[in-house]
């Protein structure tokens, strides 16, 4: 009745209609009604559903239904984004099913993982061992090309993509009190273009880039005025650039050449001194228009230091050198300053400056190893056999390196932490034969027999001893999966460096003592220390069952209570040099509004950069990487990059010892005196303290840890249903559950 009342008010209001139609359209409206009051729920929702499938297959984008719980007295048409993002869940959930159906029958596929998204979905596979990628890429292609039948057709073409390893380098931001945005993107594309040409650059992305818009504005008057038609005009324009693909030719010889049409320049300069022919009338579009270049449709915005700007982040390829490509990029940047006075490039980011601190530590300890060992058995043998010794090490590490080289492995981080590893394995060796050299030489021989004879000696117990060390890691080199590929290097490593470390010992060691050590220079005398290890080696034999009976029992118990008391942690919290903060707005955020939130948290931060030791601050609205590595693209989301400045020296060796031993050291800007976790809890005590979350009306906002290794998690929780509702709404539960509701909720 209310209904009746409210359209009959509508159309009395409406003066076109007679009485008698105005009469007859609310008896047709009453009888519809009547009908709708015998429709069951279901039917409702069914029918529902089916106008949100029409409207996707329509549009691509569904029109809201409904409206939201808290604004059901109102009258509201389009909904909401979330509401749209809801709608739309089942139907693409349904193409992705029809694309699983056939791609699950790809041979050669372990798991297969869906994401769906509004507007989108990712499927990602991961392929059993030794299985083809390329290969089975082309087999997904097919599959997919199977079940396009049952995509909707305005559905972009599904894209398949072979992972490609891609490492971060640095990141290039370009900022100007000056220039323009648009001027920005100009330059930002040109140094784009100078970085590419390196090799073994695999990606340069633009952040705050934006698509190209030529807006010509026709001059009515002048068209009228040259008695053209307006219609015409709009056509000859709707022409004037294009590329348009014919065909190719084929060379058995020469190879094949691409064939195909191009029309007209793409810069405006150029485009609006093109000449037209309209209506039989030639002319130039100066005569009847003005071009104007613009920048929209950003997906992401960025911002350095406060101040707007364009990001250029630069990937490199796994082969590539980043030391050597970071001089490169550094090296084009300084160009680019010295020429641009108006302009600023920044390079920030820079993942090299931490290659150079790792590479400092590890050559450092080896080489503080190498003098450590030289002394000693300098002080406890002899000179000469320290000397021996000494220049055996880098013969082993100059074999080593040679296999790992024709073996295809690279010389890293991981690498070098075996070949830490390995060093004190490697002096072993060379000690017990040198010194089975020394004394045969004592004992009269010449030295070039004692050299033979010496080492001929040691052989078999040497070789046995090195062959158990092997046996030792071989378990390591045997992980699979994720763990494996990353620690396998050390395994490997250690075990190439035994195998140099024997040829050195049994082949050039020999040739190095028979012309170094010398009859009258005799090792150190160790008798004070022998006499004090017999006498207690004669202790425990004469009381050999009391000594066993508490070894029995005490070793057990300490090796309980020592697992007992430890705690397991995989890889330990290294300092990073970079803290992110990720946020997350509300649904119906847009890319500006997420900006202007990003730039205002970024100006509190910078305020107080002292406090947080912030060297560069930068922010992406748009987009955003989380602990897992995942990354979500989309307007209401963003991520503020924090850059730190470097850590002071915080022991003995990091102020004496690394600096006087490494190649890469730079000193300058060392003043951070907090580690990176501390200056973490800090921030997140800040964003309590502003209340962003409420302030802007946030869904998540939190700093995010980079954690060491492939472990990018302590713990992941997966939840199945077949019913993704359902699975949202625990989500959430879990989420705001404590740790102990969370862990009662899973034991119910």
């Amino acid at each position: 009745a209310g209904i009746l009342k409210l359209i009959g008010g509508l159309i009395s209001k409406d003066e076109v209609l007679t009485p008698k139609d105005k009469e007859e359209a609310l008896k047709l409206l009453e009888i519809d009604i009547i009908e709708m009051q015998d429709i069951s729920e279901e039917e409702i929702e069914e029918d529902r559903a089916e106008d949100i499938a029409d409207e996707i297959k329509k549009k691509g984008e569904p029109r809201s239904l409904e409206a939201e719980e808290g604004d059901k007295e109102e009258d509201n048409e389009t909904g909401t984004a979330g509401e749209v993002a809801e709608e739309t869940e089942e139907v693409e959930e349904d193409k992705a099913k029809d694309i699983e159906d056939e791609v699950k029958n790809v041979d050669g596929i372990k798991e297969m993982a869906t994401i769906i998204s509004p507007g989108r979905f990712n499927m990602i596979l991961e392929l059993e061992k030794r299985v083809d990628r390329y290969n089975t890429s082309d087999k997904v292609k097919d599959a997919i090309a199977l079940a396009k039948e049952h995509l909707p057709e305005d559905m972009d073409e599904p894209v398949v993509k072979v992972l490609e390893v891609k490492r971060d380098l640095m990141s290039v931001a370009l900022t100007s009190n000056t220039l323009s945005t648009d001027q920005l993107i100009e330059q930002a594309n040109l140094l784009k273009d100078k970085i590419s040409n390196l090799k073994n650059i695999s990606e340069v992305t633009i952040y705050g880039d934006s698509d190209i818009y030529y807006d010509i504005n026709l001059d009515t008057q002048k068209i009228k005025a040259l008695g053209l038609d307006e219609n015409a005009v709009v056509t000859a324009i709707s022409g004037l650039s294009y590329i348009y693909p014919i065909g190719k030719v084929e060379d058995s010889k020469g190879g094949h050449y691409y064939i195909s049409t191009f029309n007209g320049k793409k810069t405006s300069k150029s485009m609006i001194n093109s000449r037209l022919r309209i209506s039989g009338k030639t002319l130039y579009l100066s005569d009847i228009a003005t071009i104007e270049k613009r920048y929209e449709d950003a997906a992401t915005l960025f911002s350095v230091d406060t101040r707007n700007a364009i990001d250029v982040a630069i990937k490199q390829s796994k082969v590539g050198n980043a030391l050597t490509l970071s001089e490169a990029i550094q090296s084009i940047v300084d160009t680019q300053n010295a020429k641009k006075e108006d302009l600023q490039f920044i390079i920030h980011n820079d993942k090299s400056v931490n290659i150079k601190d790792r590479l400092n530590i590890i050559v450092s300890n080896i080489l503080l190893g190498l003098l450590l060992i030289s002394l000693l058995v300098m002080l406890l043998i002899n000179n000469r056999m320290s000397f021996v010794i000494t220049i055996g090490i880098p013969t082993s590490f100059v074999l080593g390196a040679f296999y790992l080289y024709v073996a295809g492995y690279s010389i890293n981080m991981i690498s070098l932490v075996g070949v830490l590893i390995a060093l004190g394995i490697i002096v072993d060796d060379a000690i017990v034969v040198s010194e089975n050299i020394q004394q045969h030489i004592e004992a009269g021989l010449e030295a070039k027999e004692a050299a033979i004879q010496g080492a001929k000696e040691m052989f078999k117990p040497v070789t046995v001893a090195s062959i158990t060390t092997l046996f030792a890691f071989i378990p390591a080199l045997m992980l699979s999966g994720t763990m494996g590929e990353v620690i396998k290097l050390i395994p490997i490593a250690v075990s190439v460096l035994v195998l140099a470390s024997l040829i050195e010992s049994f082949v050039f060691l020999p040739i190095h003592a028979a012309h170094i050590l010398k009859k009258e220079k005799k090792t150190a005398d160790w008798g004070k220390a022998n006499r004090f290890y017999s006498r207690i080696i004669h202790f425990l034999m004469k009381y050999k069952k009391s000594f066993l009976v508490l070894f029995i029992l005490i070793v057990p118990l300490l090796t309980g209570l020592g697992i007992t008391l430890s705690k397991f942690q995989m890889f330990p919290k290294f300092d990073a040099t970079t803290i992110n903060l990720a946020l997350k707005a509300n649904v119906n955020t847009t890319t500006e509004e997420t900006y202007q939130i990003l730039k205002q948290i970024e100006k509190d931060i910078y305020a107080q950069k002292e406090k947080f030791y912030v060297d560069h601050i930068g922010s992406v609205s748009g987009w955003r990487r989380d602990s897992a590595g995942n990354s979500e693209t989309y307007p209401y989301v963003g991520m503020i990059t924090i850059e730190l400045q470097k850590l002071k020296p915080q022991n003995f060796v990091d102020q004496f010892i690394t600096p006087n031993l490494s190649f890469y050291y730079d000193k300058e800007g060392r003043v951070r005196e907090e580690k990176s976790q501390p200056v973490a809890q800090k921030l997140r005590a800040f964003l309590k303290e502003q209340n962003y979350k409420s302030r802007y009306n946030l869904t998540d906002i939190d700093i995010v840890e980079r954690k060491v290794g492939p472990i990018k998690s302590d713990l992941k929780v997966g939840l199945i249903s077949e019913d993704s509702q359902k699975i949202i709404t625990y989500i959430a539960q879990l989420k705001a559950a404590p740790t102990r509701d969370r862990r009662d909720s899973f034991c119910g």
